[in-house]
């Protein structure tokens, strides 16, 4: 498998063989493993066609039925290979300079960030994360899109999470990604998190028409001994650099932004009043 490992659709396959062949060694027939499931002897026969897609769930079940090794610590070995699908899943979706910035950006000990349109990804809840992503994209792709996202936050749960200041533009509150519900929720969050002592949320409001507020989206990382790191992503083009000029320039656009910007106070205040538009 070391050829396919970043393949989800051959882990997909991989996943059905050894289903199969686990299955027939226990002298199972398909029905009898889906009476001793609980579902339909055709689920278990996709399954080890790969033509579904595997759930956390029916893994996890698979291991406990099969007592497979690590299955009481939910490390068994079709959990395993579920975990291997999601992760080759998620980054076959992932841009080449987001899954290199993706990796810097757990050892950032500072986040600067303009948002253009959406809300940054680690300020997005879940719902709000669905709500962005391409509903026409299988749903377990979306899944795993949507789990990368959630687990990039966590750098917010360090023993030092990083500084991180925020820019978002008021479009950014005024776009209704999923409904008037998960809306009112992300502001609600993007209030909480501004509450943070290490965490600024400034918003950009629509009458401030200045070249700083209509250049874009963007981050930079610091480190505590490497230099700064830029990424811009825009549709499918992306890159991320760590040119002095490029880093330099970036910086001072977002020291130019942040004064611009209303202060913390005043965007927690805004952020509370849009948020009163979804209710």
């Amino acid at each position: 498998m070391s050829s396919d490992q970043h393949d989800p659709d051959a882990l997909r396959v991989h996943f059905g063989m050894e289903l199969r062949r686990t299955r027939t060694r226990a002298d199972l027939s398909q029905g009898q493993l889906a009476t001793a499931l609980g579902c339909t002897p055709q689920w278990i026969c996709q399954l080890e066609k790969a033509t579904k897609p595997v759930s956390p769930q029916t893994a996890l079940d698979l291991d406990t039925y099969f007592k497979t090794e690590g299955w009481e610590r939910e490390d068994g070995h079709f959990n395993r290979i579920y975990k291997t699908i999601r992760r080759a899943g998620r980054n076959r979706v992932l841009h080449a300079s987001f899954d290199s910035f993706r990796m810097q950006e757990r050892r950032a000990i500072s986040v600067r960030a303009v948002a253009a349109q959406l809300v940054p990804g680690l300020l997005q809840l879940e719902g709000y994360a669905a709500g962005v992503m391409d509903q026409n994209e299988p749903a377990e792709i979306v899944d795993a899109r949507v789990a990368g996202r959630m687990e990039r936050q966590q750098i917010f749960n360090r023993e030092h999470p990083p500084q991180a200041i925020f820019v978002l533009d008021e479009s950014v509150l005024r776009r209704p990604i999923g409904g008037p519900k998960i809306m009112a929720d992300q502001i609600d969050h993007l209030v909480s998190m501004a509450r943070r002592p290490n965490v600024q949320i400034l918003v950009m409001p629509f009458d401030r028409v200045t070249p700083t507020a209509l250049a874009g989206s963007s981050i930079l990382l610091s480190f505590s001994k490497e230099p700064d790191l830029l990424y811009v992503e825009s549709g499918t083009v992306s890159f991320l650099t760590d040119s002095r000029d490029e880093t330099f320039k970036m910086g001072i656009h977002f020291i130019t932004t942040v004064s611009e910007a209303l202060s913390q106070n005043e965007s927690i205040e805004f952020m509370s009043r849009a948020r009163e538009e979804y209710l």
